[in-house]
């Protein structure tokens, strides 16, 4: 068989050899897909109260999950930055056909032109090698910027999770105060019903009109229409606290707080996540500009290579190999590379104004929310006052209609003001609690149902 035979059949073998065993030596490094998540399960068994679900939000939250999946990918990029470092080795397989034969080697010393080999069809393979030499310092601005984005997206981890976590408190404190209003209600409910027995009983007799039977079962259809639209709203909070906890749904009982919270976050100078992350953000600018500004300086390489080239794969091949030390200057490129860092300064910039309004915002969300704290706390000491008296005022109104000497707009409107009074009481206590959480939000810590915070120091107790 010709040559030319054996070329053609053996170049595409030697080929798919090349790229199989390529593809064996990088299969390791190829990324895995992690499975879905599953979110089949139920947050019925959640009976450890809002710890346990801070804790589940913590773990499953979809938000959290994505936050820690662009860290690992800033981390993977700051490998992939520093790479660079190290160069490149290539691998190539090249087939060529020329239009008139041509030599199969370059000429060296002794020339002797009729010893070397030609052909029109040539198949040769080798290894190029790229080692950049870092003179200029772009790559370790490069590495030094991925390094401060890597860091950046460790901080906004930790922020989502804290929002994730102030957003399924808010939840569930909601659902404590609208668990209040419930219960204030079915506690209306059944001194209606009371009531509603005592007018029957006294419309017999003839001590009580019929007028005020009729206005105490309007008042017990109205109150049942309000315990009604409260559980809707709790199915409501339910289903959001439960796609917030990456479950189907969110079945567990509600438990009330007993009292209210007594301390404020103990490192009143504590920089937030957020404030980090802007800080991060800000310095990964200025060192891609410090990348920018080197990549206007001369740049050194050592290239090599080394190449086995012959006319068919019985016949002597010809090896050779070369090593190159070289330097390049861009002395033109349209404006890119002043372009390049106009970018780079107009980002360092607006990561610097960033930087500040969110400061501006930390001090004033500090304020407002330490203001609120003590406003709730004074709200809740308002709204015990108040159930004390309407509790009264209901008794008194329940012993004089049971006696016939009271009306039925009276103990109505009686047994409605305890009842707010008794919603009131829950709403400020699960308020104040919500001040609370969104207090330790601006202050860097989560919500103190997930963990005991130490005590803080009198000076800016409230």
């Amino acid at each position: 068989m010709t040559s030319r035979f054996y070329q053609a059949r053996l170049a595409p073998l030697a080929l798919a050899i090349l790229i199989i065993a390529s593809g064996s030596v990088f299969a390791d490094a190829l990324p895995t897909i992690p499975p879905p998540l599953n979110a089949s399960t139920s947050g019925a068994d959640l009976s450890g109260g809002l710890s346990q679900i801070l804790q589940t939000i913590a773990a499953r939250s979809p938000d959290v999950l994505a936050a820690r999946a662009a860290e690992s990918q800033a981390e993977a990029q700051v490998q992939q930055t520093r790479a660079a470092f190290f160069g490149k080795v290539d691998a190539y397989a090249l087939n060529q056909h020329f239009n008139d034969p041509r030599l199969t080697r370059a000429i060296t010393q002794p020339p002797n032109v009729a010893l070397y080999p030609f052909a029109r069809n040539q198949f040769g393979y080798g290894v190029d090698v790229q080692l950049p030499i870092d003179l200029s310092g772009q790559i370790a601005a490069e590495v030094d910027a991925a390094r401060s984005r890597a860091n950046g997206a460790h901080w906004s981890i930790d922020d989502v999770r804290l929002r994730a976590l102030l957003q399924g408190a808010t939840y569930y404190r909601n659902l404590q105060s609208l668990l209040g209003q419930q219960a204030a209600l079915q506690k209306q409910m059944a001194s209606l019903k009371v009531s509603q027995r005592v007018a029957q009983a006294g419309l017999k007799v003839g001590n009580i009109a019929k007028v005020s039977l009729l206005r105490v079962e309007a008042a017990v259809a109205n109150t049942q229409a309000q315990i009604a639209g409260i559980e809707g709203q709790m199915q409501k909070l339910r289903a959001q606290l439960a796609a917030l906890m990456g479950v189907d749904s969110f079945d567990a009982p509600i438990v009330s707080e007993g009292s209210g919270p007594h301390e404020l976050p103990a490192d009143p100078n504590r920089l937030p996540p957020s404030i980090q992350a802007a800080i991060s953000t800000l310095q990964s600018t200025q060192n891609k500009l410090e990348a920018a500004k080197r990549a206007m300086y001369p740049q050194f390489s050592i290239n090599g290579g080394w190449n086995h080239n012959a006319i068919q794969w019985d016949q002597q091949a010809v090896n050779t190999w070369q090593l190159n030390f070289g330097v390049k200057l861009n002395l033109w490129a349209g404006g890119a590379q002043k372009s390049a860092i106009d970018a780079a300064q107009a980002a360092s910039l607006e990561s610097h104004y960033h930087l500040s309004a969110a400061e501006d915002n930390l001090r004033a969300a500090k304020l407002g929310a330490l203001a609120l704290w003590r406003a709730q706390k004074a709200v809740l000491a308002a709204a015990e006052a108040g159930l004390f008296a309407a509790t009264e005022s209901a008794r008194i109104e329940q012993d004089r209609f049971r006696n016939g000497l009271g009306s039925a707009t009276d103990l109505i409107d009686a047994e409605a003001a305890l009842a707010n009074a008794s919603a009131s009481v829950a709403s400020a206590l699960a308020g104040w609690w919500q001040a609370d959480d969104a207090l330790r939000y601006t202050y860097g810590e989560a919500p103190a149902a997930l963990s005991n915070n130490a005590s803080t120091p009198a000076s800016i107790q409230p």
